[in-house]
């Protein structure tokens, strides 16, 4: 695991391993270090495949497992499998560093992850099919 990324807890799942570059729909808490849950003001991810739970304290979205998420996750999800779920601990410079999240991460902050693999997505995505005339 990368340096400033610890697993805590890990749930393996039985399907297919993650992969870089792979859409992946999950379920991601975050708690700063000192318990307090984070908090999430917006559904963050693509339009209408974003939702959130329990009082915005969950966020379900597609993420492209790639170098635009936090380091954190993008190292922390590396080697688990759909279906699995891990706790991860991680360090203020592998999450939003000084510059944090206005409203709901401080800079400098810490912070605990668990993120769910739920099922990978396809991509680039496809288009709805057509309509053809009906007969």
């Amino acid at each position: 695991m990368h340096s400033g990324v610890q697993v805590v807890e890990e749930v393996p799942g039985s399907g297919a391993a993650v992969e870089r570059r792979h859409v992946y729909r999950i379920r991601l808490r975050l708690w700063l270090l000192d318990g307090e849950p984070v908090r999430w003001r917006a559904a963050w991810g693509p339009v209408g495949k974003a939702a959130l739970e329990d009082d915005g304290h969950t966020l379900l979205t597609e993420v492209r497992l790639d170098r635009r998420l936090i380091n954190g996750l993008f190292y922390g999800m590396e080697g688990m499998r759909v279906g699995g779920t891990r706790r991860l601990r991680i360090s203020a410079h592998m999450a939003y560093a000084s510059r944090g999240v206005p409203g709901s991460v401080p800079p400098d902050a810490g912070l605990v992850a668990e993120v769910t693999v739920l099922d990978e997505q396809p991509w680039p995505p496809r288009p709805a099919p057509e309509a053809g005339p009906r007969t």
